[in-house]
């Protein structure tokens, strides 16, 4: 058989994957952290049966309590107080075996927080209990919160990490002859970045290597990817992680996909990102078992609120002491950048209130009638119910988004259309529900009320409560207010809490800018989505039209680039109902470390008619211009330290006053020259997320600046005469089918197709 050709993915692998010679890591990629050792044996994997046979009462005696000194005092003074509300030696030292059994192999603040509970239960004296039942009910809420936690445990796959340990390193206790439980794993979770959840990250890419290169070895060609595939794909499993391009796979049995995944698989790093999401979450959820969220901590635990905390402020650290550089030699902090954009809240804030108030004005126009409409989740779903099923947020969030999607379906089989959008908020125990502003047309509004009441209430839609909570619809009253007005208190209760100054979110119990943050938090830390809208154009197309510079476009462009420009969203939805745009990619082979192709927004293109009637796609770059990033210099740290504090200082002033137009401006980074020179025509950058393609100096001949002449070239125009022709004002073409000219100081082009290969086929 012959040897088949291999891509430029392929030519990634180590040539060693199918021979079984030698274990390296991928061609051109060194292991991020150093391997063991000792021979990669096979995962031995329990079941959750296996594991319940590991009764508490039975191995839990042996376990070392960690050195946390406020865990230790919690179990001896739980130990003190058996002690006196124990009838016989035979009762307490059944008691204190029972406890100690439950408490000692736990993390440490979960651990002092069953402990606090169990001691106020033991010491509760209001008559109605006497010490023998006092101890009973201290028990029972001992035994019920630990089985939670063990339950909740069991749903992640580091109850593994004891065997998993034993046979892939020498790490699990040389020191004595303890026998290793599933509890063995709270330790490699303690901390987010630890070296020992780095070594099971690499450990894990180099047991994922051994097996593709054991299932490769018998076959060669498509075969070969297909069975290692299946082979690592195995090992995610085991660690419910879901392999990359699974159905692409299983599915398209596309042999490029299967490439790209095995050399994720492969990767410590990409691992290593596994991990610390399955980390997060798996924290998290053991807090709400203990009850470590809710009254005293809303939404989310204080441990993962202050993790979130440290993030946001290494993020901003990084962002301060980092710039970017444009290839005209234009530099700027990219903090400044971020700040510019979506990233900030407030800006965030902004432009949900603008589309969702064109999304009412649409709807006004169309004879559209609104409702609020907010969706809860049935009693299982929570842990404050006494049938909380020991599921997480995330997994609520899932729920509640099968629900919506079955009734967006059976509203598109009836043909009825809806546009609105959904805002997603924690209940003071974490768990997810919805609030919704949704307009539909007045003969649809019955059929759409029907199918909310059916889905909300397909799950234990008999139980008690579920009639007054499961679901609220409420017509939009214009007497009391526009449909915004209804949703902008969700909006701003979940965003920094902008415009609640003072007032109290009564959801948390916090202040609203105390309840933003925890609600923020809790979004991060279980990865859920908090708006969404549905039923209206492309938020990113607005974005780029919002890019371009104050001049002129193209008239396919025009109206909405204005509406964008002004914040119309009901004339930007207007605009691309008569000239639909989408975005333009600058695709790259084999673009990143794991062989993929990356995409980058490069621009807009509309369809645009000629006078001859031939049909042609007008392009219009947005992003021309490629920055890179660097670290602060000394000198550049200083200069924005002082730039920081003279913005602080004007912001304290500017809160003062109360009329606008008396405030003063921020100023702004001072544009230094970088690495290159600056091109006369490169004007002035303001951020990059507001930077496009250089304007074209005007004249009686358009001069170029350095960054378009690269990017000219990169087209294949470079041709001396053929530049002075574009410079001149003349259209250009060239062999690969595009036309180039320069229109209002901006670099254009128009790219031709056959009407068998239109691009806008979806539209």
């Amino acid at each position: 058989m012959s040897t088949p050709t291999l891509s430029p993915q392929t030519e990634a692998l180590p040539s060693a994957l199918f021979s079984g010679l030698v274990k390296v890591p991928p061609q051109g990629r060194k292991c991020i952290f150093k391997p063991h050792s000792l021979p990669i044996q096979k995962i031995k994997v329990f079941t959750a049966e296996q594991y319940q046979e590991f009764n508490f009462l039975d191995d839990y005696k042996t376990a070392e309590l960690p050195k946390g000194a406020n865990a230790r005092q919690a179990l001896k003074e739980v130990n003190a107080l058996l002690d006196e509300v124990s009838p016989n030696h035979a009762v307490l030292n059944s008691n204190r075996s029972f406890a100690n059994a439950r408490l000692s192999h736990l993390p440490n603040k979960i651990r002092i927080k069953i402990a606090e509970e169990y001691q106020r239960r033991l010491t509760k004296k209001d008559g109605s209990l006497n010490s023998s039942k006092r101890l009973r009910s201290a028990n029972i809420y001992l035994r019920k919160t630990t089985d939670f936690i063990n339950k909740v445990w069991l749903k992640y796959p580091f109850h593994n990490i004891g065997s998993f340990d034993k046979f892939t390193s020498k790490h699990v206790n040389e020191s004595n002859d303890k026998r290793t439980t599933h509890y063995g794993g709270f330790e490699l979770i303690k901390y987010r970045k630890s070296k020992r959840l780095k070594d099971v990250a690499n450990r894990l890419a180099l047991t994922v290597l051994d097996e593709v290169k054991d299932a490769a070895s018998n076959n060669r060609g498509d075969v070969a990817f297909l069975n290692a595939y299946d082979a690592a794909a195995a090992v995610c499993r085991q660690w419910q992680v879901y392999p990359p391009y699974y159905s692409a796979v299983k599915r398209d049995h596309l042999i490029e996909a299967a490439e790209c995944a095995i050399l994720r698989m492969t990767s410590p790093k990409w691992w290593l990102n596994q991990l610390r999401t399955l980390r997060d979450q798996c924290c998290e959820h053991l807090n709400i078992a203990a009850g470590l969220v809710g009254e005293n901590s809303p939404y989310l635990s204080r441990e993962s609120f202050n993790e979130w905390c440290e993030q946001q402020k290494s993020g901003r650290e990084w962002l301060e002491n980092t710039m970017i550089e444009s290839e005209a030699g234009v530099l700027l902090p990219l903090i400044d950048a971020a700040m510019a954009g979506n990233a900030n809240p407030s800006n965030r804030f902004v432009e949900l209130i603008v589309r969702a108030r064109g999304i009412e004005e649409v709807a006004e126009e169309s004879g559209q009638v609104g409702y609020m409409v907010t969706l809860t989740a049935p009693s299982k779903y929570h842990f404050n119910s006494g049938k909380w099923n020991c599921e997480s947020p995330r997994f609520t969030q899932a729920y509640l988004s099968g629900q919506w999607r079955k009734i967006r379906s059976a509203l598109s089989y009836r043909k009825i259309k809806i546009q609105g959008l959904r805002v997603s908020e924690p209940h003071k125990d974490g768990t997810p529900h919805w609030h919704m502003l949704i307009f539909v047309h007045p003969d649809k509004a019955d059929v759409l009320k029907d199918l909310l009441t059916k889905y909300a209430f397909e799950v234990d839609g008999h139980e008690e409560g579920a009639a007054e909570h499961r679901l609220e619809i409420e017509d939009i009253d214009k007497t009391k207010g526009s449909a915004v007005g209804y949703i902008i208190k969700y909006l701003s209760k979940n965003i920094k809490g902008e415009h609640m100054q003072g007032e109290l979110d009564f959801e948390s119990g916090l202040l609203a800018h105390d309840g933003a943050a925890n609600a923020a938090a809790w979004a991060s830390r279980h990865r859920l989505r908090q708006f969404q809208f549905f039923g209206s154009s492309s938020v990113q197309v607005w974005r780029e039209l919002r890019r371009l510079k104050e001049c002129p476009q193209p008239a396919e462009i025009e109206p909405a680039r204005a509406a964008a420009d002004s914040s119309n969203w009901k004339a930007f939805e207007e605009a691309l109902v008569v000239n639909p745009i989408k975005l333009e990619y600058e695709e790259t082979e084999c673009g990143n470390e794991y062989g993929e192709m990356t995409k980058r927004v490069l621009g807009l293109c509309a369809l645009a008619t000629k006078v001859d009637g031939e049909t042609s796609v007008r392009s219009l770059i947005t992003r021309g211009e490629k920055w890179t990033l660097r670290t602060m210099s000394d000198d550049e740290k200083v200069d924005y330290k002082r730039l920081k504090e003279e913005r602080a200082k004007i912001f304290r002033e500017n809160a003062a006053i109360e009329n606008k137009e008396d405030k003063k401006p921020i100023p702004k980074w001072k544009n230094q020259l970088g690495s290159g020179l600056k091109s006369r025509g490169s004007g002035d950058t303001r951020t990059c997320g507001n930077n496009c393609t250089d304007a074209v100096l005007g004249g009686q001949a358009a001069e170029f600046s350095e960054e378009v002449l690269r990017y000219l070239a990169s087209h294949g125009v470079v041709d001396k005469y053929t530049l002075e022709q574009l410079s001149n004002g003349l259209r250009i073409f060239t062999d690969a089918g595009r036309i180039w000219w320069v229109s209002h100081g901006q670099l254009q082009f128009e790219r031709l197709f056959d009407s068998e290969d239109s691009e806008f086929v979806h539209f």
